[in-house]
């Protein structure tokens, strides 16, 4: 019998040496409630920002000047966030093909899985449901870094973005 516990100990020794192991080079934290939990609840947004390679700065252009949005992240692991434009045109009754095509391209919105990159500073999502089909099942980097009650998610500008985008920044601030 005591060699059976000898052997189990040492068995749950290695398989926990094997899963730490295999956690700390991932890159990914699934499992950081320290960080995670600064992420929690509600946040509203302050400002989206691109600064363009000709040295210019200019709001996001689907939220414009006096965007609105929420962001909201769960104790397990899903959000959810919305920025729309709030100078959008209203509706006819019925609304016309115009003023849905301007609704649509002043919208951004998705739901999903996140987890954090504690090492990186990269809070990674997965849509699952999106205001765009091609935006579901994507895995999104977040590069962020937290301020007091801000939020903050900054990176440089893709092929996905305007090819003049050099760098982009949204900030949110934390509901109370």
């Amino acid at each position: 019998m005591k060699k059976y516990f000898t052997r189990l100990t040492a068995l749950l020794v290695i398989s926990a040496a094997f899963m730490a192991a295999r956690s700390s080079t991932s890159g990914q934290s699934q499992s950081a409630p320290g960080e995670r939990s600064k992420f929690l609840g509600t946040w509203k947004l302050i400002s989206t920002e691109e600064k363009l390679k000709d040295g210019s700065v200019r709001p996001y252009k689907f939220v414009g000047a006096h965007g609105l949005g929420y962001l909201m992240y769960a104790a397990d692991g899903h959000r959810c966030g919305e920025l729309m434009n709030v100078d959008r045109p209203r509706w006819d009754d019925p609304p016309t093909a115009a003023q849905k095509i301007a609704a649509i391209d002043g919208l951004a919105a998705y739901c999903g899985r996140s987890e954090i990159d504690e090492a990186n500073q990269v809070m990674w999502h997965y849509p699952e449901v999106a205001w765009t089909p091609d935006y579901v099942g994507r895995k999104e980097p977040r590069p962020y870094r937290i301020e007091d009650n801000r939020l903050v998610f900054s990176g440089k500008g893709t092929k996905e973005d305007d090819d003049h985008v050099e760098r982009w920044t949204v900030v949110w601030e934390k509901m109370k």
